[in-house]
């Protein structure tokens, strides 16, 4: 009796196993990708500025100094420094450990700009003040968040489309989603003639860069592409 049981258990769980394999084979489904780009230029710029003490003559010309004509130049330019302009970290404070002359110290700040017309000022008051380095750190978009969440939705909504219409050529109708993967694909912004790794360098009054260009009044930034490919897979109804 035991093994008539044991049968006829084992034969159902044949047919069920049959019946699942089956209707997985009959399953029938369209696989599509869609993407969707879109060009974005940056609205925000943050520098990175060196102070370096320097002996003018036999007098030295402190970094207190031309901190407070920075500040007062910038200010004069549009840019605001009690808002834009901080100590770039903690190790970049200045403390003399000497009191000699000859003894030359160095500070790092952070200047944040959102408004690109104040570059080209920016590095030439850099080179009137005879600062000694001012680096492209950092360029982003505000709303880059935003911009690339509508760019994903645009390219789900781009593979969905594809489906209806691919199956609508066929005569058959699409179905919900049962596979869906994000591919990004992504570029990082670059000025012309200054990238996110330049450097611009003062030296006896004269700005060393890595531009072609012979005005600063040339630089200007590049859009940059945000660009998402969905792939996805359909149930055809």
């Amino acid at each position: 009796m035991k093994t008539i049981i044991l049968a006829f258990a084992f034969a159902a769980i044949c047919v069920s196993a049959s019946f699942a394999q089956q209707t997985q084979l009959e399953r029938r489904m369209i696989e599509v990708s869609g993407s969707a780009e879109q060009m974005v230029t940056p609205n925000e710029f943050t520098f990175k500025i060196t102070i370096l003490e320097r002996l003018d003559k036999k007098d030295k010309i402190t970094i207190e100094q031309q901190e407070a004509s920075l500040r007062t130049e910038l200010t004069r330019i549009g840019i605001d420094p009690v808002k834009d302009l901080s100590v770039y970290d903690l190790s970049s404070n200045y403390i003399p450990r000497k009191k000699i002359r000859e003894v030359l110290g160095t500070k790092d700040y952070r200047l944040k700009i959102t408004d690109i017309s104040k570059i080209a000022p920016l590095t030439e008051l850099i080179d009137r003040l005879n600062i000694s380095k001012l680096d492209l750190i950092a360029s982003e978009h505000s709303e880059m968040t935003r911009l690339r969440r509508e760019t994903k939705i645009e390219a789900m909504k781009a593979a969905k489309e594809k489906a209806a219409y691919l199956l609508g050529a066929i005569g058959e109708r699409i179905g919900k989603p049962i596979y869906i993967k994000e591919v990004e694909e992504t570029s990082r912004f670059q000025l012309d003639g200054l990238s996110s790794n330049s450097n611009i360098s003062v030296s006896n009054g004269r700005r060393i860069t890595d531009s072609n260009t012979d005005s600063d009044s040339d630089l200007s930034f590049t859009q940059t592409k945000i660009r998402f490919v969905i792939e996805a897979k359909f149930e055809i109804e």
